[in-house]
């Protein structure tokens, strides 16, 4: 055979295989098209009815154009922000985990301060020779005012007057990642500590939220703070200077809720 016949015939040959590659590719686009044409067409046979009424303690709700109620296979569909507002709940909807909230989404979350959001930074903690130290810790519990309390963050601090030594203003700082509503607790001097005031203030990304002056000789204060929305909470505690042969010790037993 001519060396151009078999050139001819390996020509031909890589054309059939070619053409054969296009008419399968073609088969299986059409298969797919079809199977995709068929799914739309069963999802368009479902039958959707209008026109429910909803009664809600013998009141007929109004709903808007795009929030109408529907039966589609048996199943009644109602809009979420339509019953929200007829139940007068507030409603939320969190991306990250694709859940709805209805009510209180914050409602049965309470939890210790030190467990739901510990501190993972602290500030003005120091030691001054002769003088003492500022501390901060988290003690299984403490006894303020004769009463025993349970996970408690403790602010300490035996630093004695000295000239220029100024207060002293240890803090903590905690991430609430805007997953909290309120910072609820106690705030009181441990007992067998100095009677020495301070003040406490709580911090909610930079803004101060709330203060409190604290007595040594009261019982422990009852704190309420709003922290929804809050990211970084920042708690602050202030000792006056004072002349301490001993240890003057606060603790903040808190919840979020």
């Amino acid at each position: 055979m001519p060396a151009g016949d078999l050139f001819w015939e390996e020509k031909v040959s890589m054309n059939k295989e070619k053409v054969k590659g296009i008419v399968i590719g073609f088969l299986i686009a059409t298969i797919l098209s079809s199977g995709l044409v068929a799914a739309a067409n069963h999802r368009a046979m479902r039958e959707v009815i209008y026109g429910v009424r909803v009664n809600l303690n013998g009141q007929l709700l109004h709903f808007d154009s795009d929030m109408l109620p529907f039966v589609m296979e048996n199943r009644t569909f109602l809009s979420v922000r339509a019953i929200s507002e007829a139940l007068d709940l507030p409603a939320d909807f969190d991306a990250n985990t694709n859940t709805v909230y209805l009510g209180n989404r914050f409602a049965g979350q309470t939890r210790p301060l030190t467990q739901a959001a510990p501190h993972f930074d602290t500030g003005g903690l120091n030691s001054v020779a002769g003088f003492g130290s500022i501390n901060i810790w988290t003690p299984a519990s403490v006894s303020m005012s004769g009463v025993q309390y349970q996970n408690p963050l403790m602010f300490g601090t035996s630093l004695s007057h000295h000239a220029g030594g100024g207060p002293h203003s240890p803090f903590t700082l905690h991430n609430l990642d805007g997953q909290f509503r309120m910072l609820t607790g106690y705030v009181g001097r441990a007992d067998g500590t100095d009677m020495h005031n301070a003040t406490i203030n709580f911090f909610g990304d930079g803004e101060l939220l709330q203060s409190y002056s604290l007595n040594a000789a009261d019982m422990p204060t009852p704190i309420s703070v709003f922290v929804e929305g809050v990211r970084q909470l920042r708690i602050q505690v202030v000792f006056a200077n004072h002349n301490a042969s001993r240890s003057v010790h606060y603790g903040l037993v808190a919840f979020l809720e």
